[in-house]
């Protein structure tokens, strides 16, 4: 099972998003082990500074990146979050029984 990874890069001041692919088993979830090899092929040599905020540093303190912090894991499976302009939308086009016609 494939499981796309979007990150942000920080170069300087610049936020830069990116996203690399991790291979996984059925019913699998990436390890920080995975997430460094990725990483590396990429051409970032870091380390996780916090697994709380899946937030990387560079191994080497002279390195062009500041750090890189994983945003979404997407293996495909469906997603519950709420989507605000649908609902908007929806909520506007709908009659409110509150609301005088």
């Amino acid at each position: 099972m494939e499981c796309i990874v979007r990150f942000e890069v920080m170069h300087g001041e610049a936020a830069k998003d990116l996203r690399g692919l991790i291979i996984l088993g059925k019913d699998e979830r990436p390890t920080e082990d995975q997430f460094l090899k990725m990483f590396a092929r990429m051409g970032y040599n870091v380390r996780l500074d916090d697994a709380e905020q899946l937030l990387f540093k560079p191994v080497d303190p002279s390195s062009e990146i500041r750090w890189l912090r994983i945003r979404e894991l997407d293996s495909g499976e469906e997603k519950t979050t709420e989507d605000r302009d649908l609902k908007s939308i929806i909520g506007n086009l709908l009659p409110n029984q509150n609301r005088p016609i």
